[in-house]
């Protein structure tokens, strides 16, 4: 009898199970392969990074108090090393015991840059200095307990220590004659064997010569744009600069500083490594390859991603040369990888395999004997951990006094690891390793249902439209769903306040397992719109963000090499508009409005929107709506609508507290309407049979989200949307942009789409097109914020001009004061845990 109830058991379990699998649910409840998230992977090997990539570093590792390192100099006797972080915490100099694995003395610099070079003759150490300090540097938390000596040589252009016995001293930093702080922002240094500095300053296109016993006397000469590291020539008489923004390399001779050529080669060109026969090799950051240069041209391309031929995305960031000229060593920072290049012959290199590395790997160093490898990683992903409670000295006391935790920011991680150069059997197995970190697009699909969904669904769909929201993670709009992997307890922005995402996720597919690429709103609006982010702005943003400030920079260098969306609607004969994203009109008294923006988007933006968002008054989401509907209405008159409409509905990021702006309720509820207002609109035009709309946001900030920081919320409409059901399939920002691609027609742009996994869980081959209804606010959409009390005082402080602006970290404390009065904030989450 018992065995007959166990049997009659197993077959209503089974019967339960079938009947979701028919109702499109068995993606729910997670048993096609397991949820797959950020941390320790399931294998107990690698680590699942927030983007979906993986990472086995090799050799040993060493933390250090910053993060974003960006050069490694070994002593010359190999027994230590010198290293400078300059991420978003804290700008270090520090100094490596090699021998015995560990750091053996850590400067506070309070602000860096790229640069660092060591005079070995003398013992002396100089450290770019970056832009001019700032007021609101110093006004930061812990800033304002830096010791006086380090501010004051924080504010000229060159840092200087020196070292001796094993330990390093700040000195006198060393100030460039006419130099203003508004044309300053120092990079790349090398000294040369007599002594002399030279110092690239990347705000004004120029490199220095600083000589004699005290530097004083210099010289200055013009090379490309945006320029950002130097190299001496074996010799000592010729000097290469790399030109960031320029695609070239500026050859000068070393005492004139007269250019005798200037060498075209990849896009982001940035390390630079002189071998003693006198080839240049100059990483392409934005090329995935390394051009060699010798007698003023390239005699030799090496492309160091893993494939060949792959896309845009290896981002090649740094170079090592053993002595003898025949190994380079080149840290990929996007692959999480270091090419190991055999350079013995003059003209043919060959790459010989792959190390794994910790994240983003931003600095490289090779031993003076070349048995030992130094990697510097950028973002590191081994101490990822929660932060609560609070560890680090980024420690953030509001709301709570009693219950400290660390920012996002400060929980970024430095590392050095020290790698034991490889034979050819470890490099092998090193080769295999990365090629195991590269995701997998199949891993979480039913290839059945992918191939249905790719060759009679997508091919269906004509019309996209993209909508980019800011800031909010899944918990602080989506934890009371009631459905999928939310936390109540970190709603902020719940049903009441966002009636229309709700309604739309419930009807639709919860996204609970959905994750930005970008950290913040800088690079955020790059992996939204172009799948990458360059080298320039990984580096600019931290010190941004830091309030350290960051070169001046157009397209040249903030742009994807790979180009963005729209470039690639354009070059596949796709028709696109832009609705206020990456687009805008500048005017002066003297002037007509002029276009600013992405250059492809000049004659393809809403001039309406525009002209809607030139208003001295911030006008609110429900407005742009109008404006989007409208143009709908002429396009159904007319019978013809864009492919592709990508739009910057951003009301959500809010005002804050500040005194007698819309509250942060009334904000989020306004773009709750506009959303609700689009896509009843859309579901009831002509082409909605043909049309698919994706919302995300376009970074998820540092707001509470009790799985990672990371997560967000997205949302997916259209007639071959399935109904009613949880996808808990691991997706990223990415993972939109292939899926939309797919349906254009059109291919990968980078790596990151080209190993996204589309959204094939999301649809279904049967139409429903049933159009959504909007649901009127449950709150006060004209609701201001009180001109007194402490929020108010505290946003007067915060820059509002745009999106962003704002101090993200000092907004979201604002806001959880504002709402859940004094009630513990919780720490954000970060999922990539060594340990988890």
């Amino acid at each position: 009898m018992r065995r007959l109830l166990i049997v009659l058991a197993i077959i209503a379990a089974a019967s339960v199970l079938v009947a979701i699998a028919f109702a499109g649910g068995l993606k729910e409840l997670g048993l096609l392969t397991g949820v797959i998230k950020p941390g320790r992977a399931a294998d107990g090997k690698s680590i699942i990074l927030p983007n979906k990539w993986r990472i086995t570093p090799a050799g040993r590792q060493i933390s250090l108090p910053g993060d974003m390192v960006m050069k490694i100099v070994v002593g010359t006797d190999g027994k230590t090393l010198i290293a400078n972080t300059a991420g978003y915490h804290d700008h270090t100099v520090n100094l490596v015991d090699v021998e015995n694995n560990k750091l053996a003395q850590s400067v506070d610099v309070a602000k860096i840059w790229t640069g660092l070079a060591v005079n070995s003759a003398t013992g002396t150490v100089y450290v770019s200095g970056g832009g001019p300090l700032t007021r609101q540097f110093l006004d930061r938390g812990k800033n304002s307990e830096i010791a006086e000596q380090v501010i004051e040589a924080s504010r000229l252009p060159v840092l200087r220590l020196q070292a001796s016995n094993g330990k390093l001293s700040l000195k006198p930093s060393i100030a460039i004659d006419g130099l203003t702080d508004k044309e300053r922002f120092i990079a790349g240094l090398t000294c040369s064997e007599d002594g002399a500095l030279y110092v690239v300053n990347t705000q004004n296109d120029s490199i220095y010569r600083l000589s004699g016993s005290d530097l004083k006397t210099q010289s200055v000469g013009r090379v490309g744009y945006r320029p950002y590291a130097v190299a001496l020539a074996p010799g000592g008489k010729q000097l290469a600069v790399s030109n960031w923004g320029d695609e070239s390399v500026s050859i000068l001779d070393s005492t004139t500083l007269t250019e005798t050529v200037r060498v075209k080669v990849g896009s982001h060109p940035n390390d630079l490594a002189f071998a003693k026969d006198g080839r240049l090799f100059v990483a392409n950051a934005g090329s995935n390859n390394v051009s060699v240069i010798q007698g003023g041209k390239v005699i030799e391309t090496i492309r160091t991603s893993f494939d060949p031929k792959a896309a845009v995305g290896s981002t090649p960031a740094s170079l090592a040369l053993t002595m003898d000229g025949k190994r380079l060593y080149v840290a990929n920072a996007d692959n999480n990888d270091i090419a190991v290049v055999d350079t013995s012959n003059a003209r043919e290199s060959q790459v010989l395999g792959f190390i794994p590395t910790a994240w983003y790997p931003s600095a490289i160093a090779v031993s003076p004997d070349g048995k030992k490898i130094f990697v510097g990683a950028g973002k590191g992903g081994l101490n990822l951990n929660a932060n609560f409670p609070a560890e680090t000295e980024y420690k953030s006391n509001s709301p709570d006094p009693k219950r400290p935790y660390d920012y996002i920011g400060g929980k970024l991680t430095g590392t050095i690891s020290i790698v034991e150069t490889p034979d050819k059997t470890q490099l092998a197995a090193y080769t295999a390793q990365v090629k195991s970190n590269f995701p997998d697009p199949e891993a979480e699909i039913d290839r059945q249902h992918a191939e249905q969904i790719a060759k009679t669904v997508f091919p269906k769909i004509k019309h996209v439209l993209y909508i980019i929201r800011e800031n909010r993670t899944y918990d602080q709009v989506f934890g009371d769903l009631g459905k999928g992997n939310g936390d109540p307890n970190l709603t902020i922005f719940g049903e009441d306040t966002t009636p229309n995402a709700h309604a739309l996720a419930r009807q639709t597919v919860i996204l609970d397992n959905l994750y930005c690429n970008g950290e913040v709103s800088q690079d955020g609006h790059q992996w939204s719109n172009a799948a990458y982010a360059t080298d320039f702005t990984q580096k600019a943003w931290v010190n941004s963000y830091s309030r350290r400030g960051e070169p001046e920079a157009d397209e040249r260098l903030t742009a994807s090499p790979a180009g963005y969306l729209w470039d690639n609607c354009k070059k596949h004969g796709k028709t696109y508009r832009s609705y206020g994203e990456f687009a805008s009109f500048r005017s002066s008294p003297d002037n007509e409005p002029r276009f600013v923006g992405s250059a492809e988007l000049k004659d393809h933006v809403s001039v309406e929107w525009l002209k809607l968002k030139m208003t001295p008054v911030r006008q609110r989401d429900t407005k742009f709506a109008e404006v989007f509907i409208q143009e709908l209405q002429q396009a159904e008159a007319k019978g013809e609508w864009w492919n592709y409409m990508v739009m910057s509905l951003g009301e959500d990021h809010t005002d804050g507290l500040s005194a007698g702006r819309f509250t942060p309720t009334a904000c989020v509820a306004s773009n709750d309407q506009a959303l609700g207002m689009i896509l009843e609109a859309v579901s009831r035009s002509r082409f909605w049979a043909e049309t698919a709309v994706f919302v995300i946001e376009d970074d998820a900030q540092n707001g509470p989200d009790h799985v990672d920081a990371h997560r967000t919320l997205g949302l997916v409409f259209s007639p071959y949307v399935k109904r009613g059901i949880v996808d808990s399939t691991m997706y990223t920002t990415v993972s939109y942009l292939r899926t939309m691609e797919m349906m254009l027609g059109l291919p990968p742009m980078t790596q990151y789409d080209t190993f996204a996994t589309p959204l094939y869980n999301v649809f279904d081959s049967t139409a429903v097109m049933t159009a959504y209804t909007r649901i009127p606010s449950k709150v006060d959409l004209m609701a201001r914020n009180s001109a007194r009390g402490e929020g108010a005082r505290r946003s007067a402080r915060l820059d509002f001009s745009d999106y962003d602006r704002a101090d993200f970290d000092e907004l979201n404390k604002i806001l959880w004061k504002s709402f859940k009065g004094d009630q513990p904030m919780p720490a954000p989450v970060r999922g990539a845990l060594a340990g988890q």
